[in-house]
């Protein structure tokens, strides 16, 4: 897969699948995908080991996560330990079962921090920032800057550390640091001041908006308010598909107005992303994934997802589709030889 908006389907799947179950077989199984995924495309572009940090922010997550919910979460039945009730928020019984449920929160944390690692290894800066709709340019071009700022700062302070040894700088102490910051900030603010000329010289941003910004707000707002809305009637037990309409009118209003803003803003785009059929293929066997899911769980017919260690901790149920779902993720690693 190439195409930047084939990953966002795929993101935006990988990250349901994962916020809406705590099975952990299925949870093992997505994390298994996706650090394989990882794995190879980190290897094709060759870039440092990938696998080793990931898998040390994943225990990282599960060590906390299963350390602050056994310590503060006093339920189930398997006791293992009791700490005395003087103390304050962690005295009480320490269980099995809140330390599993812990487990299976980090599990899900560190799955989402490398989704979206991939998701990040996968696409370039240009990719990324064009993937912001066009009436937000302004917030792509200060995305783009500043994502090169840091890096050019540490490359002049690097030229000039290496300049002021050749001088007999030792660079030791905090006051040997002093001769740096001046050369460092004049260089930074030419290089803004010339920045700001070529954007001027260029036109950016120099033609009034042809659409109203108060339509995009009002439309914003609207949206806001129908997603409270059917929020607030989830909470007071009305029918799912009533809370699930004012979602889909919450969206369809977002779509709308950002697709009427877009065509009203005009910013030529050279290099245009093209879809190839691995893109087209794996596209459309993510969505029909995802609306499966979405599904199963609305319907009721996957009560597999919906497992808990508390108050008693048991094996969890497996299901044939909720696996082959949860494979779904994969489909990237079957044209990763395309890349």
């Amino acid at each position: 897969m190439r195409h930047s908006k084939a990953w966002i389907i795929w993101l935006v799947v990988t990250t349901v699948l994962l916020l809406t179950t705590r099975n952990p077989v299925y949870l093992f199984i997505i994390l298994g995908v996706v650090l394989t995924l990882g794995t190879l495309m980190a290897k094709q572009k060759t870039q440092q080991p990938w696998l080793k940090p990931n898998l040390r922010f994943l225990v990282t997550m599960l060590v906390l996560s299963a350390l602050i919910n056994t310590l503060f979460t006093h339920v189930g039945e398997s006791v293992l330990f009791t700490l005395p009730d003087q103390w304050l928020l962690i005295g009480g019984d320490i269980t099995l079962e809140s330390l599993v449920y812990g487990l299976i929160n980090g599990l899900v944390i560190g799955a989402l921090y490398i989704t979206f690692n991939i998701f990040n290894l996968a696409l370039s800066i240009k990719q990324i920032t064009r993937l912001i709709p066009n009436v937000f340019h302004p917030i792509v071009i200060t995305m783009t800057i500043s994502l090169t700022f840091f890096p050019s700062i540490q490359r002049r302070a690097r030229e000039i550390k290496e300049a002021q040894l050749i001088r007999g700088n030792p660079m030791k102490r905090i006051s040997d640091w002093l001769p740096l910051l001046l050369p460092l900030l004049i260089t930074s603010l030419e290089k803004a001041f010339l920045l700001s000329e070529s954007m001027t010289a260029r036109g950016f941003h120099n033609q009034r908006d042809q659409f109203s910004n108060r339509f995009l707000a009002i439309s914003l707002i609207f949206a806001t308010f129908f997603i409270f809305s059917g929020w607030i009637l989830r909470l007071y037990a009305y029918p799912f598909l009533i809370s699930f309409s004012f979602y889909l009118l919450s969206g369809g209003f977002i779509v709308f107005a950002l697709f009427y803003a877009n065509r009203k803003v005009n910013i030529t785009h050279y290099h245009r992303e093209t879809w190839s059929w691995e893109d087209v293929l794996s596209s459309i066997l993510l969505v029909a994934a995802g609306a499966t899911w979405i599904t199963l769980l609305t319907t009721g017919n996957l009560p597999s997802t919906a497992y808990t260690p508390l108050p008693k901790l048991l094996l969890p149920k497996i299901q044939f589709q909720g696996v082959l779902i949860f494979f779904s993720p994969m489909l990237p690693l079957l044209f990763h030889h395309h890349d």
